[in-house]
């Protein structure tokens, strides 16, 4: 997070919604489960939790906002653990894979029901993925249709049995079923339009949408009859908290004012300005998102761009420790691979992106390029020059860190505030240069999400190196996970080496809670669960 302004310090942390952890403070939690205490769980009260904006639709399915809502009202059919990326049952209790990888077969757990009534079995399971085929269709359900590509359909066998069939092997479909996106909604839920569904679902899970007063409030209340909690959360039973209470407070001076006060419970993003007043009278915690980190991802298609020289350059013009010196808190970390830490298979690649302003020169001049009159490099009349489109004006100061640096390097680059719509429509038309963004899924199908024009148009059209798109689509079918992860080895270097992504930072939570709130967690990707919270009575 960047030291010098508050407002830069949340808008790193934008994308990451709200994390909470129940570790010691300051530590990089990487598990759900029980509170960093010995003392008895206590039930009822409630967490009020401050949260920097509004998050808008209230459907999982549709949308990547609301996590922090979202996921404490939904289950999945299973989990996965944080700390080794292992897969484990929740409502499906078992599953067989066929020999090609094509065919899944789930046991459902009995006895689990919806919020509503409704019972969960094996055709509410199969109503969720076909509606998803459907909002998909729509436009309205991008991540969670692209987990379900090459779903061809679903067979009720009984109750507790179903059957899913894909046109290809689907060695990720197991990772996903335990992301949010996935998450199971009631069978009237399905039923409903994508409006409707946007006001909120019902699901299976701990809590309940209680209320929602627009841009300022979210309530969630405790479900009584709840248990059938996933074992890695801490509590398989009902939640320990009556209610959980998220209140929009958009100013971080504000929020930090409201915890330190002893308004509220728990804040989202405090500013690093802040943490020596904050960890004074609270607990601070940080987890690394488990995906790709925060990455200039460059525009291949880009005359200058799609050269290999020029990427490879602009890889080792990144100065990465001195943006951590500059701009990074103890919180947060420069990046050390494409993915973050707390990505299962992570290596450490911070060789491959050391800083070598010899290696630029000695890379350049071998490819052609010769320093001009104003210490840029050019080739055949064509100067080195890139540009950065953004829309956020909290990341200048990064992007004017990273611009210095390349400049030191002889690599213009020119720095273009747009609105969110122009980036859009110049991504559509191929018009821009880099490009920054991060996400979030702990499993190697994170690559095709982000790295293959098959999946990450319009960013990419056309694959710039047909050889390693193939392996990242070939990861995606191999079911013996040593070779899996091998691969996914493979692919980190290879992204690195080929400069098709410059990683610059871990994309880090930080919050923190009073003193007297124990038991809150994170879920495998970073998104805070409640189930097992709880806190001291006064």
């Amino acid at each position: 997070m960047h030291k010098k302004t508050t407002a830069a310090i949340a808008a790193v942390l934008a994308a990451a919604a709200l994390i909470l952890t129940g570790c010691s403070s300051g530590s990089d939690a990487a598990s759900v489960g029980a509170a960093s205490t010995s003392a008895k769980p206590v039930s009822g009260g409630t967490l009020t939790v401050g949260i920097s904006d509004w998050c808008g639709a209230f459907d999982k399915q549709q949308t990547s906002g609301c996590n922090f809502a979202n996921i404490q009202i939904t289950d999945n059919l299973v989990d996965q653990d944080p700390k080794t990326g292992k897969i484990v049952p929740w409502l499906a209790t078992a599953w067989k894979i066929s020999d090609d990888g094509k065919q899944y077969t789930f046991t459902l757990r009995k006895g689990v029901t919806f919020s509503n009534g409704e019972v969960f079995d094996a055709q509410a399971v199969k109503d969720n993925f076909d509606s998803i085929i459907v909002l998909g269709k729509q436009g309205n359900a991008f991540q969670s249709s692209a987990y379900l590509l090459g779903y061809t359909g679903s067979t009720v066998i009984d109750p507790t049995h179903l059957q899913v069939e894909f046109s290809t092997p689907k060695a990720g479909f197991l990772q996903s079923l335990s992301e949010a996106p996935l998450g199971i909604v009631s069978p009237s839920t399905t039923k409903e339009t994508a409006q409707q569904r946007a006001d909120g679902v019902i699901g299976s899970g701990p809590f309940v949408l209680k209320s929602i007063t627009q841009d300022k409030e979210i309530v969630l209340e405790r479900r009584h009859d709840y248990t059938w909690g996933s074992p890695l959360r801490g509590n398989t039973g009902p939640a320990y908290l009556k209610e959980v209470d998220f209140k929009v407070i958009p100013d971080a001076s504000a929020r930090i004012g409201a915890l330190t006060s002893g308004q509220i419970d728990a804040i989202s993003y405090p500013s690093s300005n802040n943490i020596s007043e904050v960890k004074s009278s609270s607990n601070v915690f940080k987890r690394a998102s488990a995906g790709v980190v925060y990455t200039l991802y460059p525009n291949t298609a880009n005359p200058i761009l799609s050269q290999l020289p020029v990427r490879q350059a602009i890889q080792h013009s990144i100065n990465r420790p001195e943006i951590k010196k500059v701009l990074l808190d103890s919180t947060t970390d420069a990046a050390t691979n494409i993915v973050s830490t707390s990505f299962p298979g992570y290596e450490d690649l911070s060789s491959k992106l050391a800083y070598s302003k010899s290696d630029v020169t000695k890379i350049l001049t071998k490819a052609g390029w010769q320093k001009g009159s104003d210490g840029i490099w050019a080739k055949d009349g064509t100067r080195l020059s890139v540009d950065l489109q953004y829309s956020d004006p909290t990341q200048t100061q990064l992007y004017e860190l990273i611009q210095q640096q390349l400049r030191a390097n002889g690599i213009e680059l020119q720095l273009k505030q747009l609105t969110a719509a122009q980036i859009t429509a110049n991504q559509a038309s191929g018009d821009w240069g880099l490009y920054y963004g991060n996400l979030t899924r702990p499993d190697p199908d994170v690559f095709l999400s982000a790295f293959t024009a098959k999946f990450a148009a319009p960013r990419i059209k056309t694959d710039p190196d047909p050889s390693l798109a193939a392996l990242i689509e070939q990861q995606s079918s191999e079911l013996d996970t040593a070779k899996r992860t091998q691969e996914s080895h493979q692919i980190q270097e290879r992204l690195i080496d080929e400069g098709l992504g410059f990683p610059i930072e871990q994309a880090t939570s930080v919050i923190a809670t009073k003193k007297t709130v124990h038991g809150v967690g994170f879920t495998a990707p970073w998104w805070a669960i409640f189930g097992a919270a709880w806190k001291e009575q006064q």
